[in-house]
């Protein structure tokens, strides 16, 4: 079995000491074409992974989970599994050996069927075990080699503007939820600042979804973008190709005309 390439095991040991939500920007920017349309429901998760975090861990491991609570995370969140799937697939995607499931963890686990496919994708000179590809990939092990190696590659058509767009995104999300704390802490005082405070509290949270779906249609608008120059991009190199095909054509035909001169002026 291929063994986790200890460059991307090292970066993935810094990944996973990062905040949750560093976690799943670079998850997006690695996968943001491979999601699809979907890309929401990875921030959506995160954020279901915070609150389940807040609601039932203790510092001791701030941020990530035990194996106990990632199952009953998995089985509330992922496709259904059977118990001893839940704990074999969990303990295989604990690639940091601290018996302890991070978000990016997670996620390997949760878009483990997407990211085997990827990797085939782009490895097409292998040939992927039928359980790979089919049933979500549910209860296959012993494929973090190819998790990580995926994870760490960006993919094509990733774009200096993108990248910022993802970026952005996450810094305005990081920007609004501190803001909506800041006013939760300076709500639960009393007089006027307090009023004040719960007030704009009860607007933002009334424009929530608005906001979400703004900063969503902004990041949009640049993935599109950056798959119509992608495609552009690939057409133009493919045409260049073509062109250099028939300039060398050209050029063997004009030198075997020349050679077949020389044999005859010879004679």
């Amino acid at each position: 079995m291929p063994q986790v390439d200890p460059k991307h095991a090292q970066r993935f040991q810094e990944l996973v000491n990062q905040p949750i939500d560093e976690q799943c920007e670079f998850f997006l920017k690695s996968f943001i074409f491979a999601l699809g349309d979907d890309w929401p429901e990875v921030v959506k998760l995160s954020n279901a992974f915070k609150k389940y975090i807040s609601e039932n861990t203790s510092s001791a491991f701030q941020g990530q989970l035990d194996e106990a609570q990632a199952a009953d995370f998995l089985q509330k969140n992922g496709r259904t599994r059977t118990a001893t799937q839940r704990r074999e697939e969990i303990r295989d995607i604990d690639l940091d050996f601290n018996k302890h499931i991070a978000f990016i963890e997670y996620l390997l686990l949760h878009y483990k069927h997407m990211i085997l496919q990827e990797y085939y994708k782009r490895h097409t000179e292998l040939t992927a075990p039928k359980d790979h590809l089919e049933n979500f990939a549910i209860g296959v092990t012993g494929v973090g080699y190819a998790l990580l190696e995926e994870l760490f590659t960006m993919p094509e058509g990733m774009n200096e503007e993108l990248e910022k767009a993802i970026s952005e995104f996450y810094a305005a999300k990081r920007e609004r939820e501190n803001k909506i704390k800041d006013l939760e802490s300076k709500s639960h005082g009393e007089g006027v600042g307090a009023l004040r405070a719960k007030n704009e509290l009860a607007q933002m949270q009334a424009q929530d979804q608005t906001e979400t779906n703004k900063m969503e249609m902004t990041l949009n608008a640049a993935k599109r973008k950056a798959l119509k120059h992608s495609g552009s991009e690939a057409l133009a190199q493919k045409k260049k190709q073509q062109e250099e095909e028939e300039k060398k054509k050209l050029m063997e035909g004009r030198q075997k005309m020349k050679e077949k001169s020389a044999l005859w002026e010879q004679k």
